[in-house]
């Protein structure tokens, strides 16, 4: 067990950053694809295959490695040292560059979406419908809107709190030799692990770019949390509404 600790002497080398950005998201899309045409035929919507992805894969594979990190660095599973970035700050940075985040993120995001739907039809058209259509397979509106119920806490609040704790709690710290170009390959790396959502690597690009930058910025991974879930309740809620009124959004 290390007595002391210091960030610039636990970086990580960009090989190992690739892979640690990239085995996540492989696991999550092979779960994703055995598990979704199963449900689907089960009657369940297709949402159904990524939000089981993100509660028994992306929550276990995020805290277990944070958790064999704290063990290394401080012979226990307390993430100090593990998360770098929490600096304290005040209730009026938190709301400022919350604010900045959550703009600059739907900025990037709104023009950028009709592009992933030209890439789903034009280089992905390929697909199972599934892999787009949130409430494929599902005849009952009611099971949908539970579904989408569900998702608002797998979706909005514990894959994103887990994402942010591994991509910018604990990797984008760990490429500080890159500096200034730290948080848009950490951005840009956390876009592409997005392996089950490949038409909007642009659109999640963008967004993961923008994260990165102010928790980097303000080296506070509690602002990629705020941003990061505000972002995922909205469109998930919103999901949920559409769903309980009898219509879908496709992603």
């Amino acid at each position: 067990m290390k007595t002391t600790f210091h960030i610039e002497q636990d970086q990580i080398t960009l090989k190992k950053q690739l892979w640690y950005h990239f085995y996540p998201g492989i696991v999550i899309l092979v779960f994703y694809v055995l598990v979704s045409e199963y449900v689907v035929d089960l009657g369940y919507p297709g949402l159904t295959g990524l939000l089981l992805a993100e509660l028994f894969v992306l929550a276990p594979i995020g805290m277990l490695h944070l958790g064999r990190q704290a063990k290394r660095l401080n012979g226990n599973h307390n993430l100090k040292n593990v998360i770098a970035y929490t600096k304290k700050l005040s209730v009026g940075q938190y709301f400022k560059w919350s604010l900045i985040g959550i703009l600059g993120c739907t900025l990037i995001y709104i023009p950028l979406y009709p592009v992933g739907l030209y890439f789903r039809e034009t280089l992905f058209y390929w697909l199972p419908e599934w892999y787009f259509d949130p409430g494929f397979g599902a005849s009952d509106m009611e099971l949908v809107a539970k579904v989408f119920l569900a998702g608002i806490f797998i979706d909005g609040i514990i894959g994103p709190v887990v994402e942010e704790l591994f991509f910018r709690g604990y990797l984008l710290p760990r490429m500080a030799y890159l500096k200034k170009w730290a948080p848009i390959v950490n951005g840009a790396l956390f876009g592409l692990y997005h392996f089950w959502q490949p038409h909007n690597y642009l659109a999640i690009m963008g967004v993961g770019i923008v994260l990165s930058y102010v928790v980097w910025k303000k080296q506070n991974v509690y602002l990629g949390i705020i941003i990061h879930c505000t972002l995922n309740l909205l469109g998930a809620i919103g999901g949920f509404l559409a769903a309980n009124a009898g219509e879908l959004i496709i992603r």
